[in-house]
C-alpha cells in the first residue's frame, strides 16, 4: 500500500475576517488614505522597498516565473523618471496584463490619466509594440470564473509571445490570483502549491479569504475539464459525449490552436496525426514538435516549482518526482474545509447502501488522500460542468473615459489568429514515402485495423497513458514521443468507445443513407461529427496509401467504433462504407489541389 505523504498545507489569508470587513465598510478615499498613505502611497513609488524587491527598478515588483513578472502599478512619472519602457525591452518583456478598474485608487499618488482612467495611457506601452491587455478584478475582491478563464488564456498567450509583467494596484491580491491560476491552468498543480509559490516568489500574495477561495474554485472547475479519457470509475466522473468534450477544450485551448480545434477534439487529432506520421515513415511535423517543445517547457517550470515548494518544507522531499498535489490543500471541497471533516465525511459515505455519483466522487477523494500520492487534483466533483456558457469569450468591463478594447488590445485576440493554408495532413499528402518503408510504418494498418484487443503489454501501456492524460501535463508529451501504432491505435479507439453515445447515432446513420447519393453526404451531420469523422478518414486514407489491401478493413473498424455496432449487426453497413469512400476520395481530392496551388 501506498506510503501516506504529508499534506500540503492549507494556505491563509493575509486579512483576518475582521480586517476584510473592515475594508469592505470604509470609503474608497478614507481606505487610500489609512491603507496605502494618499499621495504618499507606499506602492507609488521605490523610496519604501529595497533593490531586492525592484526586479523593475522604480516599481515595487518580483519575478514569480521566469516569464512572469508581478508589479506595482506604474505611473506615467515613473514610466518617465525611470525609463521603464526601456527596461521592459531590456528585459524582453513583451506584454503588460492590468487587472484595475478604470478610476480605482483615485486618491493614490498622482492623478489619474483622464483618457483611460488608469496612472498611465495604455497607448504609452503600445507605441513601443508592448501589448496592453485589461481583465478588471474588484479590489481585494474576485471576478467570475469566466473572466478568470479568460485571463488565464490570455496570460498563456503572453507568455508564448515574450516575458510578461502583471499588475493590479501593489501587484499582490489580485495580480497573484491570476498568475497562481496561470500555474494551476499550465501545470495541473494544486491549488495549495500554487498560492504557496506565488507568496515564496512574492511575499503576502493573494490576500483575502474570497481571493484564496477562487484559486480553488478555478481548480475544482479545471480538474473537470481535463479528464480526456471518460470512465465509470471513482477518479475520472462519468463519460462525455464529443459536444461536451468540445465545448470543455473551448474552456481550455486558446489562440490557433483553438481555431483549428474548434470542431475537433484534440486528443483525436494529435492521434490520428501521430499515426499517419508513423504510416508515412516521416518525423513529426512542426506542428507537433511545437506542441512538444510546449510540454518540454511546461515540465520545466514544473521542476523550478517543485524544487521551490520542497525547499521550503511546502512539499515533502520523497514528493519531488511528482506534480499531481497531495494532501488537504489539493482536495478539500473548499480551502478552509479541515481534514477531519472530510474523513468523517467519508465514513458516512461509506456505511450508506447506495451512492450517487457525488457520493461516489467524494469516496473516491478521501479515498486518493490516504492511498494514493500521485493523484492529480480537481478530481473531486463526479460530475461534468454541463455550462455551455462558461467557454463565451467575455470582454474587459470599461468606462466612459476607457479607450474600447480592441484599441487596447494591440495583439491579436488568441482566439482568433489566422490560421495557416496547409496543414499537416495537406502536407503529409504531397510529401514522397521514405525509400523503403520502416517496419513501424507497416505495422500501422494492421494496428489500425485490428477487430480485437491488443496484448497484455499493450493494454497496461494504453491504461497508463490514459491516466497520464488525465492527471498529468507530461501525458501529452508521452503520447507525442509514443512510437507503438499498437498502443496509439489502441487509444484512439478505446477514446471512441468511452464515449458517453456513439459519434453517429442511429437518425445520423439514417441521414447518412438517405443522403449516399450526394458527393457531400458527411455535410449532413452536424459540425463537431463532421469533422471528427473527417479527421478520421484522412488518418485511415493515409495509412491506406501504405497499404491499399487493408481499406476496406481499416473502414469498417472506423464504422464500428463510430457507431459502436458490428458489420453484422448493422443493416446499412454497406451505405456506409460508400459514404465513407466517396468522402476519403473527395479529402484527398481537395488536399491535391491544395497542394497544386
Amino acid at each position: 500500500m501506498p506510503t501516506l505523504m504529508p499534506p500540503v498545507p492549507v494556505p491563509r489569508p493575509s486579512y483576518s475576517q475582521a480586517r476584510e470587513n473592515l475594508v469592505r465598510a470604509i470609503p474608497p478615499r478614507l481606505l487610500c488614505l489609512l491603507a496605502c498613505g494618499g499621495r504618499d502611497c507606499r506602492y507609488e513609488g521605490p523610496e519604501c522597498w529595497k533593490d531586492s524587491q525592484q526586479a523593475i527598478r522604480g516599481l515595487f515588483s518580483s519575478w514569480v516565473t521566469d516569464d512572469i513578472i508581478a508589479m506595482a502599478r506604474p505611473s506615467e512619472k515613473l514610466i518617465e523618471k525611470y525609463d521603464i519602457i526601456e527596461q521592459f525591452k531590456r528585459l524582453k518583456i513583451r506584454s503588460i496584463i492590468n487587472m484595475q478598474q478604470p478610476g480605482e485608487h483615485s486618491h493614490c499618488g498622482p492623478p489619474l490619466d483622464p483618457s483611460s482612467g488608469f496612472t498611465y495611457s495604455p497607448q504609452l506601452f503600445m507605441d513601443s509594440d508592448i501589448y496592453f491587455y485589461n481583465f478588471w478584478m474588484p479590489d481585494f475582491g474576485v471576478s467570475s470564473l469566466v473572466s478568470i478563464i479568460d485571463g488565464v488564456k490570455v496570460l498563456a498567450f503572453a507568455v508564448t509571445e515574450g516575458r510578461v509583467a502583471v499588475h493590479c494596484h501593489a501587484g499582490l491580491g489580485r495580480t497573484g490570483v491570476l498568475i497562481a491560476c496561470y500555474l494551476i491552468y499550465t501545470l495541473r498543480i494544486s491549488p495549495s502549491e500554487a498560492v504557496h509559490f506565488v507568496r515564496v516568489k512574492r511575499p503576502r500574495s493573494i490576500q483575502t479569504r474570497v481571493q484564496i477561495g477562487q484559486v480553488f474554485e478555478f481548480a475544482r472547475l479545471l480538474g473537470t475539464q481535463l479528464v480526456q479519457y471518460p470512465d465509470l470509475s471513482l477518479r475520472h466522473g462519468t463519460p462525455f459525449t464529443l459536444q461536451l468534450y468540445l465545448h470543455r477544450q473551448a474552456l481550455l485551448l486558446h489562440g490557433q490552436e483553438a481555431r483549428r480545434l474548434r470542431h475537433t477534439p484534440k486528443v483525436v487529432y494529435l492521434l490520428c496525426l501521430r499515426l499517419s506520421c508513423l504510416a508515412l515513415d516521416l518525423p513529426a511535423p512542426p506542428e507537433l514538435q511545437a506542441e512538444l517543445d510546449r510540454r518540454w517547457a511546461v515540465r520545466a517550470l514544473g521542476g523550478a516549482v517543485r524544487d521551490t515548494l520542497v525547499s521550503r518544507q511546502f512539499l515533502p522531499l520523497v514528493h519531488a518526482g511528482q506534480l499531481g498535489g497531495t494532501g488537504e490543500g489539493g482536495y478539500t471541497s473548499y480551502w478552509d474545509e479541515p481534514l477531519g471533516f472530510l474523513q468523517r465525511k467519508r465514513q458516512v459515505l461509506l456505511n450508506k447502501r447506495s451512492y450517487s455519483d457525488s457520493d461516489l466522487s467524494k469516496i473516491s477523494l478521501s479515498l486518493d488522500m490516504g492511498l494514493s500520492p500521485s493523484s492529480s487534483w480537481g478530481q473531486e466533483s463526479g460530475c461534468c460542468v454541463q455550462d455551455h456558457r462558461a467557454h463565451a469569450q467575455t470582454r474587459p468591463k470599461t468606462s466612459a473615459n476607457q479607450p474600447p478594447p480592441k484599441k487596447c488590445l494591440r495583439a491579436p485576440c488568441p482566439s482568433v489568429r489566422p490560421l495557416s493554408k496547409m496543414n499537416s495532413f495537406a502536407e503529409m499528402c504531397r510529401t514522397p514515402l521514405h525509400t523503403g518503408p520502416s517496419a513501424v510504418s507497416r505495422s500501422v494498418p494492421k494496428a489500425l485495423a485490428e477487430p480485437t484487443p491488443p496484448g497484455e503489454s499493450v493494454l497496461q501501456r494504453c491504461s497508463l497513458l490514459q491516466e497520464e492524460l488525465n492527471s498529468s501535463e507530461c501525458g501529452w508529451a508521452l503520447l507525442l514521443t509514443e512510437s507503438d501504432p499498437h498502443v496509439l491505435s489502441c487509444l484512439l479507439w478505446t477514446w471512441l468507445h468511452k464515449l458517453r453515445d456513439p459519434v453517429l447515432s442511429a437518425d445520423d446513420v439514417s441521414k447518412l443513407c438517405s443522403a449516399s447519393n450526394n458527393k457531400n453526404a458527411l455535410s449532413e451531420l452536424q459540425k463537431p461529427q463532421r469533422h471528427s469523422v473527417q479527421c478520421l478518414l484522412r488518418c485511415v486514407g493515409t495509412v491506406s496509401s501504405v497499404c491499399p489491401h487493408k481499406e476496406e478493413a481499416l473502414l469498417l473498424r472506423l464504422l464500428r467504433a463510430l457507431t459502436r455496432t458490428s458489420q453484422e449487426e448493422l443493416k446499412a453497413a454497406d451505405v456506409l462504407l460508400t459514404v465513407f469512400r466517396s468522402a476519403l476520395r473527395e479529402s484527398f481530392c481537395n488536399y491535391k489541389n491544395i497542394s497544386r496551388a
